[in-house]
């Protein structure tokens, strides 16, 4: 990019993505086909930002500073990819970090894949896209540049992970976590004390939510919600009792 830029179901509703079907299964995570497409169809071209997990040249601005976990580099593949500062979908801008972790359906030259949005900063055009270089490869850049792309159901039979901050984790009065391998973009994400009442995380710009001033030890609820509406609710362990880069596997996804 050039200027980078995780009980119960309450609400019934990449790995890999494949490279150029949308649908069967590949060593980089379980899929499950084509599913929901969400938002505008865009126009743009793709360009080899490198988006790459080891950051080679650009930090990936969905990540922390220790990088994306590697079971989730795992999980989504080397299909990955930015988005430009100024997209946005049903209010979301990825300006401020909130499609990071999307899918995306890719098409250039008569081929289509999926891919998943771990960072954003300035392009070109606000259609443009940074690629990594497992999918400029795929796409075919010598034949075109040209690509259209849209958000889609992330195609993963896998549970969402909530990964975690582990730089503060001694502060057991503060977390920061972020919701990966969702199936549909995430809305919002609230937790809760107990039976007490649902409180909203204040929202970062890397695509975490951050809450404190609350003693979070003994454990806590998250429940995070679609932009379709889908609900999910998770019980996590107390701070400091479990990895907060491997983190905590929901018991599902949204549909």
């Amino acid at each position: 990019m050039r200027e980078s830029l995780l009980a119960l179901l309450v609400l019934a509703a990449c790995g890999r993505a494949s490279s150029t079907d949308g649908g069967g299964s590949t060593s980089g995570g379980s899929t499950s086909g084509r599913g929901a497409s969400f938002g505008d169809l865009h126009t743009g071209n793709f360009w080899l930002g490198p988006v790459d997990y080891a950051e080679t040249q650009w930090h990936n601005a969905c990540a922390p500073s220790v990088k994306y976990p590697a079971g989730i580099q795992q999980l989504y593949g080397d299909y990955i990819m930015g988005l430009a500062n100024e997209v946005t979908l049903q209010g979301l801008p990825a300006g401020s970090g909130q499609l990071c972790d999307t899918c995306v359906e890719l098409s250039a030259n008569g081929k289509s894949l999926v891919a998943h949005v771990v960072t954003f900063g300035q392009e070109t055009g606000p259609n443009d896209i940074d690629v990594s270089p497992q999918i400029d490869n795929a796409l075919d850049a010598a034949a075109g540049r040209t690509a259209t792309w849209r958000f889609v159901t992330c195609p993963t039979i896998d549970p969402i992970v909530y990964t975690f901050d582990g730089r503060q984790w001694s502060n057991i009065w503060f977390f920061r976590v972020w919701v990966r391998n969702a199936r549909v973009p995430v809305a919002k994400v609230e937790y809760r004390l107990g039976t007490g009442s649902w409180a909203t995380p204040d929202w970062q710009g890397d695509g975490a939510w951050q809450a404190s001033g609350a003693d979070f030890s003994g454990g806590f609820s998250l429940r995070v919600t679609s932009i379709d509406g889908q609900a999910l609710e998770d019980a996590i362990p107390g701070l400091g009792t479990f990895d907060p880069n491997a983190g905590i596997r929901s018991h599902g996804n949204f549909q």
